[in-house]
């Protein structure tokens, strides 16, 4: 089972999520279980009026073999039981595509007398996910957090289920599962007729034949795509993100490519080698260069000197009268 979350801010509303899991038209069937959109925009309200800067959380899960109805709606009240969350108050709405089931639980995060929990979320969700699996008989499905998972359930006495689930933990650190792109950006590129999934395809693609940076925005450029930095640079300096001309953003580059940060550093010091214009280089002062002295010689030489001729003196202006020497 996979299952991802996401908050929903205050100040944009219950419109996008209403329409998202009420109105999907993509989805073959449609089924609200509990709640409606009414219980979606007075839970904003109240978190208006609490003055939260989050009204709504969304936590979807994905079984990877079929579940009914209510077993999906079992799963939402173990989540409301994990989280604190009164169940009279959630919306849980069931999507039938391609012939298999989802869930979508939306839960108010101002609950009446307290904010919904918050804390190590989304490992208690993987948690929760992996139990459900094991309960079921289903096949156990990789997440990012295992070892944490294992760890919280030897505490609780749970050795059976640790065992089990130790069998996923990969060799390597690099093997771990990393999700290519966030739930609500995959709602977003829908909602904006974009495929996700395909040009997260394409873009590994172009990077697989690509030798560098420089060819790798070229190829992008061709499918109006473009590599930028991201807008959070405080937070993640030198991460970037891919987005078409339109600015609906794809992912980050890293996380769709599967190029670890430090290497994606690397390649951006050489691409700015590359493409570094060419340092002229500044003599010390006090030195010439041999090309070129002899205009600087020109140029610097002292102005020779104007000698000066004096006229003989007339004699005849004076008078002719006896001179007296004193």
């Amino acid at each position: 089972m996979i299952i991802q979350e996401s908050r929903i801010r205050t100040d944009s509303g219950a419109g996008a999520i209403t329409r998202h899991v009420l109105h999907g038209p993509k989805n073959e069937a449609i089924r609200c279980l509990c709640g409606s959109d009414w219980l979606l925009r007075d839970a904003m309200r109240e978190a208006r009026r609490e003055g939260l800067t989050y009204g709504l959380r969304h936590i979807a899960f994905n079984p990877a073999e079929p579940m009914t109805d209510d077993q999906l709606a079992e799963f939402a009240r173990r989540i409301c039981r994990e989280f604190e969350a009164d169940p009279k108050h959630i919306t849980l709405i069931i999507h039938q595509k391609d012939g298999s089931t989802h869930g979508h639980l939306l839960l108010p995060e101002w609950q009446q007398d307290h904010i919904l929990d918050s804390r190590f979320s989304w490992i208690r969700l993987e948690k929760l996910a992996r139990l459900e699996e094991i309960r079921l008989g289903h096949a156990l499905v990789a997440g990012r957090h295992d070892r944490s998972i294992i760890k919280a359930l030897e505490q609780e006495g749970r050795n059976r289920e640790a065992e089990q689930i130790k069998s996923l933990i990969p060799a390597t650190a690099q093997e771990k599962p990393r999700a290519a792109y966030s739930a609500q950006a995959r709602r977003m590129t829908e909602r904006q007729g974009a495929d996700l999934p395909a040009l997260k395809k394409l873009v590994c693609a172009l990077w697989a034949q690509s030798d560098g940076l420089k060819s790798f925005r070229a190829a992008l450029a061709e499918h109006d795509l473009l590599m930028r930095e991201g807008d959070r640079t405080e937070t993640r300096p030198g991460a970037h993100i891919i987005e078409d001309r339109k600015g609906t953003l794809i992912g980050s580059f890293t996380r769709l490519t599967k190029v670890r940060m430090a290497e994606f550093r690397t390649l951006l010091a050489q691409e700015k080698q590359q493409t570094a214009p060419p340092i002229k280089p500044v003599l010390p002062t006090g030195r010439i260069p041999v090309r070129g002295m002899e205009d600087y010689l020109k140029k610097t030489a002292p102005a020779p000197a104007v000698r000066r001729t004096h006229r003989a003196m007339d004699v005849s202006r004076f008078s002719s009268g006896p001179w007296v020497i004193c």
